[in-house]
């Protein structure tokens, strides 16, 4: 098994990054891994853990893009 953990200090914004991702926790695209996301305070804590390092690498490229996109649409939003 490969594992990985990342931790994002998202601050006040952390429990809508959280909350906006929890459905895709539900659609996991592979049996290959395991996701889990969860929110303390302002800190976002992502850990996957997968059969091999492809679907590690897969998995983990997937969810920082998600993270992202969540964390920079929360903050246009909070700017418009």
């Amino acid at each position: 098994m490969h594992t990985v953990f990342v931790e994002f200090a998202f601050g006040p914004v952390a429990g809508k990054v959280h909350e906006a991702l929890k459905p895709e926790l539900q659609a996991a695209p592979s049996e290959r891994s395991r996701i889990e996301l969860r929110q303390d305070g302002g800190l976002l804590t992502l850990f996957i853990e997968a059969e091999d390092i492809i679907s590690l690498r897969a998995a983990l490229n997937t969810w920082l893009r998600l993270i992202k996109i969540a964390g920079e649409m929360l903050n246009a939003r909070n700017t418009i």
